[in-house]
């Protein structure tokens, strides 16, 4: 049983409600009265939403205990199963609770009951949604396969710049067959931190290694040449050189036969004549010769023979040293710009090398012609033949010939992980897609799947118990006062045909349709699971919409199901009809034992009025609702007989709040009343004094107009009368909800007292009366002297009326 509402917000104006810890916890019965815009809907909708399913839970906090005070708990804004049997009947109800089919065929057919409308309904709505979704996965499938078709694509012109590029080193790379598309994606499925982009220069060396052709080893030698400095400087110490020797005198004249005797003495060992000019030899001239000739100088001669014959051998080393480099056509290809250009280098160095040694030799053999005379030309140091360029190409050469098949396979997966990497974003974009085009199909196959699933469980599933067409004939005749429809059930169990007078009827009234539904919302709280407790009923303005004559048949209806029949836990009633209000009271007044929240004979009640008046909420003026004990006290009680009372109560109510607080928000208090409650009462007032104007207010006022002066009204009784009819008439038919439209918040005190002062001067006695029940002075309630009172422009007019209230 629901006890308190201790928190409601976000439900309408209930925006942030808090429970006033001075009025009474609800009851079994809960009478609740309130005027038009204080909350009533907006609290049934928050009680309706309460449910797990609706999740309205979360936005309040309801204080709850079984019906002897036990299992006393709140639920802080969390599920309760105590709300599961909550049983909201409003407006928001009838409208989702009843459907006519829209077919043409002749019967009326009509769905009843919140599941079945929803049912049919929700079925209408996803078989659209199976049509509109298939589509979607029609086209889904096509987007995806064009997708994987262009990623698959992808893959292939991979596949292909690979092969392509790496065929010639066989094994995996040999065809399309071995490096196929399907190895590419295994590729990309896996890791890759291996994978490097290599520059271009790195690129073609690699492609170069692979499409190389098997080579063979070259022979290696040294390709360098140094020539010692031992010879520079023995060729400089002979050069310079001269022995000590008896110079021959003809010799003296004659230096250049020096070598031509020094051969002829060998010749003419033992001889006494000359074998060329035939004079004879002396012994003194041969000591002479040998003199000449001594072993110093045979020694000059053979260091200087020595001397030419390494110069000489240097200069055949030198021939031998780098041939004409045909050996690069037996090179790798990419070595061979290497070696030729090292050799053309160490070319222009034996060429200096060579030079060098020529030009030594011919200063030796000067020299040698002549070893006594000292020769003074300058000896630079010899060049060098650097020839280790040559060297490091042929060796890494023969280190390939021997490595080749690793290097091919090294290059190739080089280059094969520089094609992958390449083509990494490209892949990634469109696998991106792929993933994206299937994520999106895969939805719509599970939305189809889940609607189709939907579907069939809705078929299947029973709807909510119908009242047999017995029963809601007869109840709706009990309701309404009249029996001219009548209702078949359906083979189907889940559909009336309706007939009026035994034609199809599809055109039934609000408050037809409102009575069939509150008979349908009845009988399903009946019906409901009682196995975790009793049903909890709230009732929003039951009356609302039904017709005037159809009032006391709906009131008794739902007392007599509620209340009488005991299957109800706990029942709301909110209401805005007094008349509804003040009939409940008084049957309430009339059930066994102690009225209120101490009866003890299972009828505990408690009445309420709700009300919205103005606050100042963080700076701004918001109503707020609250709930009020009614009656605020026993003698009030007796004094409200009916909604004429009540509503000249309210009047006086607010005029005397005005009266001690005459701030904005007790202004805007009052416009609540304001034009409606007023109307109403000057309504009831001529009815009662001119029953032949009942129904034409405007006619009314103005009959009743005319005699005011007649009847000592001293006042200007036609603006009297003016003002009355527009500020209650005309604007209590606004299509505007803001009272502030009609009637300025400062002029309202004034409207009201000018409804007193009318009610006075055409009844005094009836007036007084009055006062003198609620207890009021009745010179309290009129207007002042010479009051000037703004009239707003009603629809058709311009401008503003000013009425001059006289002297009273």
């Amino acid at each position: 049983m629901l006890r308190r509402f201790e928190s409601i917000k976000d439900s309408g104006i209930f925006e942030d409600f808090r429970w006033d810890d001075s009025i009474p916890d609800f009851e079994r019965i809960n009478l609740i009265y309130g005027t038009n815009g204080v909350g009533k809907t907006s609290l049934a909708r928050a009680l309706d939403r309460l449910n797990a399913e609706s999740g309205g839970f979360t936005k309040a906090s309801i204080n709850m205990s079984s019906a002897d005070r036990a299992n006393e708990r709140s639920s802080s804004q969390q599920h309760d199963g105590e709300f599961d049997r909550i049983h909201v009947f409003s407006e928001a109800y009838v409208d989702r609770s009843h459907n006519f089919a829209e077919a043409t065929e002749i019967d009326a057919v009509l769905t009843l009951g919140e599941r079945t409308v929803e049912d049919e309904a929700r079925i209408v709505e996803l078989t659209d949604l199976i049509a509109t979704t298939s589509e979607m996965v029609s086209a889904a499938a096509i987007t995806k396969s064009a997708a994987e078709r262009a990623l698959h694509n992808e893959y292939t012109a991979i596949r292909d710049r690979v092969v392509s590029s790496l065929r010639r080193a066989g094994g995996e790379y040999a065809s399309n067959s071995n490096y196929s598309t399907r190895v590419v994606k295994s590729r990309f499925a896996g890791s890759h931190s291996s994978w490097v982009c290599i520059s271009d220069r790195q690129k073609d060396a690699d492609l170069n290694t692979v499409n190389s052709d098997e080579r063979q080893t070259v022979a290696t030698k040294s390709y360098s040449l140094k020539v010692g400095p031992q010879l520079r400087d023995a060729a400089v110490a002979t050069l310079t050189a001269s022995p000590v020797s008896v110079v021959l005198d003809t010799l003296q004249e004659n230096q250049s036969a020096s070598s031509w005797v020094d051969q002829g003495r060998h010749l003419h060992e033992g001889l006494d004549t000359c074998i060329f000019c035939g004079h004879s030899l002396t012994e003194e001239r041969k000591r002479q010769i040998e003199r000449h000739f001594s072993d110093e100088v045979e020694t000059a001669q053979q260091s200087v023979d020595q001397l030419l014959h390494d110069v000489r051998t240097y200069q055949g080393e030198l021939r031998e040293l780098l041939g004409e480099g045909t050996i690069s056509g037996s090179l790798f290809d990419d070595l061979r710009d290497e070696f030729n250009a090292a050799h053309t280098a160490a070319k222009d160095e034996a060429t200096e090398l060579e030079r060098w040694l020529s030009g030594l030799h011919d200063v030796l053999e000067r020299k040698r012609a002549n070893v006594l005379v000292r020769v003074d030309d300058e000896i630079v140091a010899p060049p060098v033949v650097h020839g280790d360029r040559i060297e490091a190409v042929l060796r890494t050469h023969n280190e390939r010939v021997a490595q080749h098949a690793s290097l091919v396979r090294a290059a190739a997966k080089r280059v094969e992980l520089h094609l992958l990497k390449e083509a990494e974003p490209k892949i990634a974009e469109l696998a991106k897609e792929v993933d994206g085009q299937t994520s999106a199909k895969s939805q719509l196959e599970r939305d189809l799947g889940s609607y189709r699933k939907e579907v069939a469980a809705l078929e299947n599933v029973d709807g909510n118990p119908l009242p047999s067409a017995e029963v809601m004939a007869r109840e709706l005749t009990r309701i309404l006062g009249r029996n001219e429809l009548s209702f078949e059930l359906l083979p189907d169990g889940k559909h009336y045909r309706v007939t009026r007078q035994g034609e199809p009827a599809r055109d039934l009234s609000t408050g037809e349709r409102t009575a069939i539904t509150l008979i349908h919302f009845l009988e399903r709280v009946k019906r409901s699971d009682m196995t975790h407790g009793k049903p909890i009923v709230v009732v929003d303005d039951p009356v609302s919409s039904l017709d005037s004559n159809a009032f006391m048949g709906i009131s008794t209806y739902i007392w007599s199901e509620s209340i009488a029949r005991g299957h109800i836990e706990q029942v709301f009633m909110l209401t805005h009809n007094f008349e509804l209000f003040r009939q409940w009271d008084i049957q309430i007044e009339g059930l066994p034992g102690k009225r209120g929240a101490g009866n003890n004979c299972g009828y505990a009640s408690n009445c309420y009025e709700l009300v919205a008046p103005h606050m100042q909420i963080r700076g701004a003026s918001k109503r707020v609702p609250r709930f009020r004990v009614w009656p605020p006290s026993v003698d009030a009680r007796a004094k409200v007989r009916s909604a004429y009372h009540h509503a000249f109560i309210a009047a006086v109510t607010a005029k005397e709040a005005l009266e001690d607080d005459s701030s904005m928000e007790r202004k805007l208090d009052a416009l609540l009343l304001y034009p409606n409650v007023l109307r109403r009462m000057l309504e009831t007032f001529l009815a009662f004094k001119k029953p032949a104007s009942a129904g034409n207010f405007t006619r009314a006022m103005r009959d009743v107009g005319k005699t005011l002066e007649q009847l000592g009204y001293e006042g200007d009784a036609d603006a009297l009368r003016l003002q009355l009819t527009r500020f209650t008439h005309a604007n209590s038919h606004a299509e505007s909800p803001e009272t502030d439209v009609a009637v300025s918040p400062d002029e309202i005190d004034t409207v009201i007292s000018a409804v007193f002062t009318f009610m006075d001067a055409v009844d005094r006695q009836h007036f007084e009366g009055l006062c003198q029940v609620v207890g009021v002075d009745p010179s309290s309630l009129r207007l002042v002297p010479q009051l000037v009172i703004e009239v707003p422009a009603t629809q058709g007019t311009t401008g503003v009326a000013r009425a001059v209230i006289g002297d009273i």
